[in-house]
């Protein structure tokens, strides 16, 4: 499982797998995230959420 979740969080393409990484790894704010990017705030929430999504429905791909 654990090898299975690295497989996905290395194959995410950018931003998602930065902003993925340094929200959940980096336990970045997303304020924070957002002034790495040069973005806003906003745009950093919904990356992170779109980048959930993209690793949820790959893991349930990848489980079927």
């Amino acid at each position: 499982m654990a090898f299975r979740i690295h497989l996905v969080l290395h194959r995410l393409e950018e931003p998602y797998k930065e902003v993925f990484q340094l929200r959940v790894f980096g336990e970045l704010s997303f304020s924070q995230i957002a002034a790495i990017f040069g973005k806003t705030e906003s745009w950093a929430r919904v990356t992170y959420h779109r980048a959930k999504l993209k690793i949820q429905e790959r893991m349930d791909e990848k489980h079927e």
